[in-house]
């Protein structure tokens, strides 16, 4: 087999300025068929305006119509916030219409952005009405638990000790420990004796006796101190001075009336009935109970419920100076009485011997 003879580089020049013109004549031929077909459909275009401009002439023309009349709006009153509109635009004559443009190709419509939204302003809620709590209440306190006051009975229990049966030959009182080595009672019971015999009971109950010496006397006041030293018996060391205020207190008479022997001392209950001053017996201050005092009871304390001594029973009266019946009224001296003067009795002094006792002279007003 003969061997290939390569073409010459003439030969292939030819050949491609031949390709190239072929190709260009082929170019020139698709733009110019592409040109025709344009100019043919806007030719076609321009006669269908023509036509369509030729028939909008023919129609009759629209008269425009006048705009009609505005409404009044109402006068704004007074209060309310007048709004004020804008002018009511002038008509335009209607303009005369010109030829449609060649319409263009519509373009595709995009779909609508996504909006963006925003987080709404959150509604806005009541302030929760504050919840008050009750305040703490606030804890009761309970008074102290008071001592309780001691009974009669109780009362009794400590004093009996200090109460004496007092002795003179024809008659019988009481007296009792106004302090250590001394006590006292009332002068009547006394008389003009100068010494006296009291019973009592020991410590172990059992009676006892003896012989004592009676050393100041105050007759107005009717009271009497006696020297009791080295017998050793208790005193009642609480007093009080009473007054008017103190009318309806319950009190107590310690004495020996009702026994014919010796034994424990009685006593009578009741509550002060009156205090009172007396001018014309230099200011002296009785007292008055219903508790009542028997023969023998003379000369013994009046105590309230606390243990204080308050007064020394010394009568009970019947009748007025002036002849008057009256209710029994126990009487008594304040103990204050006894305190004024006590210091003298018991230095020997012998007070008021041209007296009267004061319970005989207290109804020379009466």
């Amino acid at each position: 087999m003969p061997k290939p003879t390569l073409p010459s580089n003439d030969t292939l020049l030819k050949i491609s300025l031949f390709s190239l013109a072929m190709g260009i004549l082929c170019a020139a031929g698709a733009f110019g068929y592409q040109a025709f077909t344009e100019i043919r459909h806007i030719n076609e275009s321009i006669a269908k305006d023509r036509e369509r401009l030729v028939q909008l002439e023919a129609a009759p023309t629209i008269t425009p119509q006048p705009d009609p009349t505005p409404i009044p709006y109402p006068t704004p009153q007074p209060t309310a916030t007048s709004i004020t509109l804008p002018p009511a635009p002038t008509p335009q004559p209607t303009s005369t219409p010109r030829p449609t443009s060649t319409p263009q190709p519509t373009s595709t419509p995009q779909p609508a952005p996504t909006p963006i939204t925003f987080p709404s302003t959150p509604t806005p809620q009541p302030t929760a009405t504050p919840i008050t709590l009750p305040p703490t209440a606030t804890p009761i306190t309970l008074p102290p638990t008071s001592t309780p006051t001691p009974s009669w009975k109780d009362l009794y229990n400590q004093i009996r000790h200090s109460v004496v049966k007092v002795e003179i030959i024809g008659g019988t009182g009481s007296g009792w420990v106004y302090e250590e080595g001394w006590m006292i009672t009332a002068a009547h019971v006394v008389r003009s004796y100068m010494e006296v015999t009291i019973h009592y009971l020991d410590a172990s109950g059992e009676e006892q006796s003896k012989r004592v010496r009676v050393v100041g006397i105050d007759r107005l006041r009717d009271i009497a101190a006696i020297d009791i030293s080295g017998i050793g018996l208790p005193g009642i060391t609480g007093r009080k001075d009473v007054g008017p205020s103190d009318s309806g207190e319950p009190i107590m008479t310690v004495g020996y009336s009702s026994d014919p022997g010796t034994g424990w001392p009685s006593i009578r209950v009741g509550v002060l009935t009156t205090v009172s001053t007396i001018p014309w017996l230099q200011n002296l201050k009785a007292i008055e109970t219903d508790a009542a005092f028997d023969p023998g009871d003379s000369g013994g304390p009046i105590l309230d419920l606390h243990g204080n001594v308050i007064g020394i029973a010394q009568a009970t009266a019947f009748m007025t100076g002036s002849g008057r019946r009256i209710q029994g009224r126990q009487m008594a001296v304040g103990i204050l009485e006894v305190e004024e003067v006590w210091e003298q009795l018991k230095e020997g002094e012998k007070l008021n011997q041209g007296s009267d006792y004061w319970f005989n002279r207290r109804w020379e007003g009466y």
